[in-house]
Order: structure tokens, then C-alpha cells, then sequence
């Protein structure tokens, strides 16, 4: 009975293996564009963000290596473009029973080298249900403050407060969810949502200061990405 069942596995292996190999490996290019966002938490006491998308670029190489007739692993190197523009408001006590209140715009571009493990079920010769996780690299920040305007800021004893700063994250983690479309056997379309799940990064600005900068307020941004890709891939 036992060499019966060993036999009969040893028989699938075998026959599963066969099958792999007369399905072919390809390889392939992406190139699409990016609807990125951002997600916020604030510190304690702090208005938070309000965000709005960027429109980014993302293109790269991926391959089909098929497990079976339905199952596949695509893996993926891209570059792709994330981030997010937004505005927030803050008060700023500058003297005894002064206050200024500040209304600000920012962009924040984050461009990426990410590795997508993809695996991909085939439910028919056209349509492919994607997932996986994702894991970028950061190698290009750009925080730009485009506004930071005060009711008051025309007095003279208000008091200039440093800059926004970010300070960002090398690593991101995050979760692909995808459908492709096989338009032909080479050419396919492909809608994908990436949700980040660790912090890119921080925003911090200071809100207040007093006694030459021993007694600081700063409000604190926790940032993730978010995002959904639309791209066109070939295969070869």
C-alpha cells in the first residue's frame, strides 16, 4: 500500500513537472502611469492633512514563470513614482493673547525601485487576478512647500518659524492587488492598487517657540502610501 502511494505522488510530480516544462517562461516590459495619494495620521491635537493625488510615471521588466496551466509567478522591477500634494492649517501663539493662523500648500514626490513578487491566477485566456507584496526603495524625495501663509505674519513681532521638514523612510512594504487583460497572447492591460503599509516617512512643523528654543510645539505627520496604476505590458 505504502509503495502504492509513493508510486502514485512520485507519478504526479512527475507529471506536474512535465507540464511546467511545456509551458514557457516569458518575459516582458510595463510601462503606465500612477494615481498616487497619501495617507496621514496626525499627532495629538493636530489638524490633520488633507490630501489630493499626483499623477507619477511607472515602467519596467516582469516575467510569467508558470507553476501550472492556471497558477503563475510574475515578478516584477519597476520604477514608479508615489507621494501626494496636500494642505494643512495651524496656529501659531506668538505673543501673550496673539495668535496667527496659517494656511499652507505642499507637494511631496517620492520616486521608487520597487520588487513586486507577484502571483497571478489565470481564470481564462483573457483575465488574470494578481496579488502580492511590494517592496520599494527610495532613492528620490522632493518636499516642496509651494505656500505657508499667516493672517498676521505682516507684524513686526511675529516671529519666524522653521520650515516644514521630511524625513523619510529608505524602505516601504506594502500589498499589490491587480487584473490584467490579455488584449492578445503579447499584449496586455493591467489596473493595479498598491496600498502602503509601513510609514514613508514624517512631516514636522514647528508651531511654537519660546525661551530661544527650549520650550518647542511641532505638529507631526505620519505618512503611507497609497496609489492605483494603470499600465500597458508586452510580452516577448
Amino acid at each position: 500500500m505504502k509503495k502504492t502511494i509513493t508510486l502514485t505522488l512520485v507519478t504526479l510530480i512527475a507529471l506536474n513537472l512535465n507540464a511546467q516544462s511545456l509551458l514557457p517562461k516569458k518575459y516582458g516590459v510595463k510601462i503606465g502611469a500612477n494615481i498616487a495619494n497619501i495617507h496621514s495620521e496626525a499627532n495629538t491635537g493636530a489638524q490633520n492633512i488633507k490630501s489630493s493625488a499626483l499623477i507619477g510615471v511607472s515602467g519596467g521588466f516582469y516575467m510569467e514563470i508558470p507553476l501550472n496551466d492556471k497558477w503563475y509567478i510574475n515578478p516584477e522591477l519597476i520604477y514608479t513614482q508615489k507621494g501626494g500634494s496636500f494642505t494643512y492649517n495651524y496656529q501659531h501663539d506668538y505673543q501673550v493673547n496673539e495668535r496667527d493662523l496659517h494656511k499652507t500648500e505642499h507637494e511631496l514626490k517620492l520616486t521608487y525601485i520597487e520588487l513586486n513578487p507577484t502571483v497571478s491566477h489565470k481564470a481564462n485566456e483573457k483575465i488574470s487576478l494578481n496579488f502580492g507584496p511590494s517592496i520599494s526603495y527610495l532613492f528620490q524625495p522632493v518636499y516642496n512647500i509651494l505656500s505657508d501663509t499667516g493672517e498676521n505674519e505682516n507684524d513686526p513681532l511675529h516671529e519666524e518659524l522653521p520650515d516644514a521638514e521630511y524625513n523619510e523612510e529608505t524602505l516601504d512594504f506594502g500589498i499589490n492587488i491587480a487584473i490584467s487583460y490579455y488584449l492578445t497572447e503579447n499584449f496586455l492591460i493591467e489596473t493595479k492598487v498598491n496600498t502602503g503599509l509601513m510609514s514613508t516617512g514624517e512631516i514636522s512643523k514647528t508651531i511654537y517657540t519660546e525661551n530661544n528654543g527650549n520650550d518647542t510645539r511641532s505638529n507631526i505627520y505620519t505618512i503611507k502610501n497609497r496609489g492605483i496604476s494603470f499600465s500597458l505590458g508586452y510580452l516577448f
